[in-house]
This record gives structure tokens, C-alpha cells and sequence, in this order.
């Protein structure tokens, strides 16, 4: 799961996006297997204190990640020292921008191969992963 999933659930100012960020981690925290890197919840802790809106606080922000850190509906995985010349190869390879590709292949080391991204443009780029954004909203059998 991408850090702007976690973020829209927590950012009330795109009201459909929060709903269905929502919606997901609802569905975790009933029957879990969220996946998240330690990355991602860097990556939502800066965003959801000075980057929204409406930021939060830091200190619901360190709750937030702490109960998903300590909760068995979430598995959190990092990098090892490999991981980091796995995604200098995808850099080099695909044009993948670094921290986009640092979470491809964390992930794809620990066996995950789909992740929940609104960015389908650098993900896609990468074999292994299957990509869905779960904004994307579909019409009359079109994605829009």
C-alpha cells in the first residue's frame, strides 16, 4: 500500500478519496492483510503533519503508526543493503524514480506483488507488480 493511501484516510479535503482510503483500512483493521513499509509510514507521517490540508498532529500522527506497527492486521516490512542496489537498477533500467522503486523492490524481496498506488505510472513500469489504484473510478466499462 502506497503512503498517499494512508494519507487520504486521515485527509478530510478530498472527500471520495478519503472515503475509499477509508473503506480499505476498515477492511484491514476487520480482516487484515494490510503490507506497509517503513518507508510508506515515513512517507505518511511528513505528509499528514505539514503536507494536507488540515494537517494533524504529530502525536496522532506517532498513534496512528504505532497501532499499525504493533497490530497483527499489518505487516511491516524495510529494506536490507540489497534493496538499495535493487532499486538503483531499476532506475537505471526502467527510469523509475528512487523512493518509488526503494518500495518496489522492498516489496518484491518479501514476496508482495500488488500494491494499492495512485501512481500507476511509475509502478506499472516495474515487472512483478500488479498495480491498482483505488481511485481510479470506472463508467460504463472505462477507467476515468
Amino acid at each position: 500500500m502506497a503512503s498517499f493511501v494512508l494519507v487520504y484516510a486521515y485527509d478530510l479535503s478530498e472527500k471520495i478519496k478519503h472515503s475509499l482510503a477509508r473503506g480499505i483500512l476498515d477492511q484491514i483493521w476487520d480482516d487484515g492483510g494490510g503490507v506497509v513499509t517503513l518507508q510508506n509510514l515515513s512517507e505518511f507521517f511528513v505528509a499528514v503533519t505539514k503536507k494536507v490540508q488540515n494537517p494533524i498532529s504529530a502525536s496522532t500522527a506517532r498513534t496512528i503508526f504505532s497501532d499499525i506497527v504493533r497490530s497483527n492486521r499489518w505487516l511491516i516490512i524495510d529494506r536490507q543493503a540489497e534493496t538499495l542496489f535493487r532499486a538503483i537498477d531499476l532506475v537505471e533500467s526502467l527510469r523509475t524514480p528512487y523512493w518509488d522503486a526503494l518500495i518496489a523492490a522492498c516489496m518484491l524481496e518479501h514476496g508482495i506483488g500488488t500494491i494499492l498506488t495512485e501512481n500507476e505510472r511509475d509502478f506499472n513500469k516495474i515487472p512483478g507488480l500488479i498495480v491498482i489504484n483505488p481511485f481510479r473510478v470506472k463508467t460504463k466499462g472505462k477507467n476515468k
